[in-house]
């Protein structure tokens, strides 16, 4: 290198608009250029000034740079990029991720690793739990129950009723053989059944008057150990089967439910749990089996090519078999709780977010590949451009996530740490497992269309509507707002339940079950509240009979909690005790009963399956009260940081607000329009926002770094165009992966997961397609360099500086 270049290059920060140009041509193997050279080549410190000339339309004087620049002179001419990081890029690459000598080593880690702990700790799904609590110790129904129980000695079992029916009446043979059925349980009890109702030893003929009005069901109930896995709830439905065979000669559970001969039905909390495990047998299995094909299916689509798409599925699926160790492990050891509808959403996102993740890497890999000889530069400069984008989506995703550990309600909190550690375990894969098997794939990974200098690109799709949002972008960023608007309309119109025979189909027998008995005994009969007195007082059942939604109150049961009485109503609702109507007669109750009492110090408590209701709604508020700011406060800190713009940080996270917003009310369009859904889950809004803010700032990341690296070379509008151009294909690939996996959802039986799919895979589209594609590139138009406040505008770079 002359020493004209080295004067020009070393240590002229104090320098002030000094054009290096002529300096720099000086060197016949010096040609510098804005975009990033090959990997591994000499280099020198220099200093980067610019012109006097002013920008395309006259608006703003370009300015010099007072910042270092790394010169890299390779065979052919220098090319220059920020030294921000570099060090750091050069560590991982030798390290961490795949370098020439520490690829194989990465893979064998990872494959030993998986596989390692996969064969010493117990896999996430073996340590499910069977209706874990969700309501505090401190909840008012919890209180009671506990209350109730010291009081009165009651079991912690779970009940179960066995509902008979027949449209024409039960017979006397049916009477006959319910006793026998009956005297067999309590000699020889079923798996898990903890008690039965002492009906074997009284007479046949004494059964009738036990059963519904108009003899047309009799419900026996029956208490079970509530600590019950999948396997042994199975056994469970298999043996009660095996029973009604051998007593009546015929699977009664299998007939109609309002046929002409006789049918069972198993119900209750243990039938509901009976019915869950059921749903949720081999769930993982073909939630694994769906994703898997559809990601393969789509990959092959997108990237026409038969190896290619097997990188990002492998990746993952080491993940997911290290994160499934890890765990499940936490839960053996008691430091988390797991179950199945947690794990089943936490396979659908880790290949959604890990396939996206390496899709961006992938993406960025491929595009170096056309100017780069020397693939493992290539992959080099790919993970320099892409590895800060996965890393700052992940750690959002992450954050957000565990955001849900200030939850109180147990169905939300324990969401947090399984989701938080997947996301991160598929990001890390991404960075590290997916290079080193690029490296060793070389540019054989996407065969038959090979990338290389010379050849001609694949025309970049995916970028149409942020090309009219480039040209018209007031149109575009006001049409857009309208329809995410017109959709977000119907968000308030949602109507939320707590009812867990509503999440079963209606098709299961827990659900047809209830029916049988609502249609009989009444619905309140399904789960009577139990209105406690804690201390003197006088009687309240005629004052709790008058509370509009009541059928019956029965006499009290009188008892002692230490050295208080304690006398317990029984209140039977005429509604579906599990309903949100039913909901408002807990405070009523609680009210006149208090009334009744006059000034006595006597306290009141509610227990049962309503009351608890009551409390679930009351806390999945409190948790949306509390979760909502903080992810929002977490994503907006976040993209400042990254960005270091907060012009940019607040409409980013103002506009995924609105798509979330639209995607609740389209997603109830779909849900209660089109597919009869009467109400949604009342944990979902709080899921829904979580994932949808978080995973809509990964694409929000993904693009905007792309326009900010491109700011660096030309002005805003022309930035957007090309940074929307050049990400736009990945992003939608990326967003039709994400929102087909969470599609995947809807396979499973369960009202909740289906709900979830519905809206998380709508919400992604709306993302994709509206937000991604058309808004954020309109208003970044709009905005100009004032979307990068407080940040200044960099100058544009002229290109070529010197030398062509």
């Amino acid at each position: 290198m002359s020493s004209a270049v080295r004067i020009a290059a070393l240590w002229a920060m104090k320098l002030r608009c000094v054009d290096f140009a002529p300096i720099l041509a000086a060197a016949p193997a010096a040609r510098l250029a804005s975009r990033h050279v090959h990997a591994g080549a000499p280099s020198v410190w220099g200093f980067r000034a610019g012109s006097a000339t002013r920008l395309p339309g006259g608006r703003h004087p370009a300015r010099c740079i007072y910042s270092y620049w790394k010169v890299y002179y390779a065979p052919g001419g220098a090319r220059a990029m920020s030294v921000s990081g570099s060090r750091a890029e050069g560590w991982f690459w030798r390290v961490a991720a795949a370098g020439p000598r520490s690829r194989i080593v990465t893979l064998l880690l990872w494959l030993v690793l998986a596989g390692g702990l996969s064969a010493l700790l117990p896999a996430a799904t073996a340590m499910e739990a069977q209706n874990p609590a969700d309501l505090p110790a401190g909840a008012q129904s919890v209180v009671a129950g506990n209350i109730e129980q010291r009081a009165f000695g009651a079991s912690t079992d779970v009940p179960g009723i066995v509902v008979f029916a027949r449209s024409g009446g039960l017979t006397p043979q049916d009477y006959q053989n319910i006793h026998a059925l009956l005297g067999g349980l309590a000699t020889s009890p079923l798996p898990l059944q903890a008690g039965a109702p002492p009906w074997a030893g009284v007479p046949a003929a004494a059964l009738p008057g036990l059963a519904a009005q108009g003899g047309g069901a009799l419900a026996v109930p029956l208490t079970f150990d509530g600590g019950g896995d999948p396997a042994q709830l199975g056994a469970l439905l298999q043996a009660l089967r095996s029973r009604l065979r051998a007593t009546f000669g015929a699977d009664l559970i299998a007939r109609p439910a309002s046929g002409p001969g006789l049918s069972a039905r198993f119900t209750g909390p243990e039938g509901i749990a009976v019915d869950a495990a059921g749903l949720f047998k081999n769930a993982d299995v073909a939630l694994l089996g769906g994703t898997t094909v559809l990601i393969l299916v789509l990959l092959v689509l997108i990237y026409r090519s038969p190896v290619l798409p097997f990188v990002p599925l492998v990746g993952v699926g080491l993940a997911y078999a290290v994160t499934s160790a890890v765990l499940g492990a936490l839960a053996r050891a008691g430091a988390i709780v797991l179950d199945a509808e947690t794990v089943s959403i936490m396979t659908v996102l880790m290949f959604g977010a890990g396939t996206d993740y390496t899709l961006l890497v992938i993406a960025r890999y491929r595009e170096r590949l056309y100017e780069e000889p020397d693939h493992l530069a290539a992959l080099r400069q790919a993970l320099a451009g892409a590895g800060g984008a996965v890393l700052m989506s992940a750690g959002t995703v992450v954050l957000a996530l565990l955001a849900l550990l200030l939850a109180v309600y147990g169905s939300d909190h324990r969401l947090a740490i399984p989701f938080a550690v997947g996301v991160a375990m598929t990001a890390i894969a991404a960075l590290t497992f997916v290079p080193a098997l690029l490296a060793l794939l070389g540019r054989a990974a996407f065969y038959p269309f090979v990338p290389a200098p010379g050849k001609a690109r694949p025309r970049a799709r995916g970028g149409l509507l942020s090309g009219i949002a480039v040209g018209r972008p007031a149109a575009v960023a006001i049409g857009a707002a309208a329809v995410l608007i017109a959709l977000a309309s119907f968000a308030p119109r949602i109507r939320t339940s707590y009812d867990l025979l509503t999440a079963l189909p209606a098709s299961s027998q827990a659900r047809q079950g209830f029916g049988l008995l609502a249609r009989t005994y009444g619905p309140g009969s399904l789960s009577p509240l139990t209105v406690l007195v804690v201390g003197q007082g006088p009687d309240v059942a005629t004052a709790l009979g008058r509370v509009p939604g009541v059928r019956s109150v029965a006499a009290p049961t009188l008892g002692t909690d230490g050295a208080q009485r304690v006398a317990a109503y029984q209140v039977t609702l005429a509604t579906n005790p599990l309903s949100n109507g039913a909901m408002a007669a807990v405070p009523a109750l609680r009210r006149a009963a208090e009334d009744a009492l006059g000034g006595t110090p006597a306290k009141v408590y509610v227990a049962g399956a309503t009351a608890q209701n009551l409390d679930s709604a009351d806390l999945v508020a409190r948790d949306t009260a509390v979760v909502i700011p903080v992810v929002l406060a977490l994503v907006a800190l976040l993209l400042v940081l990254y960005l270091r713009s907060g012009m940019a940080a607040a409409y980013l996270v103002a506009t995924v607000v609105l798509s979330f917003a639209a995607s609740l009310g389209l997603g109830w369009i779909v849900l209660h329009y089109l597919l009869g859904v009467q109400s949604l889950s009342g944990g979902l809004v709080l899921y829904a926002f979580v994932f949808l803010v978080a995973l809509g700032e990964d694409y929000n990341i993904f693009m905007i770094s792309r326009i900010w690296e491109e700011r660096r070379r030309r002005p805003m509008p022309l930035a957007v165009a090309e940074g929307a151009r050049t990400t736009g294909a990945v992003i939608t690939a990326a967003g039709l992966i994400l929102a087909g996996t969470f599609a995947v959802l809807t396979a499973l039986p369960l009202q909740i997961l289906l709900e979830f799919g519905v809206v998380t895979a709508l919400g992604v589209l709306v993302d994709t397609f509206i937000v991604r594609s058309a808004l954020v590139p309109a208003i970044t138009v709009l905005l100009k360099d004032r979307a990068l406040w407080p940040r200044r505008a960099p100058l544009v770079a002229e290109e070529p500086l010197a030398g062509g």
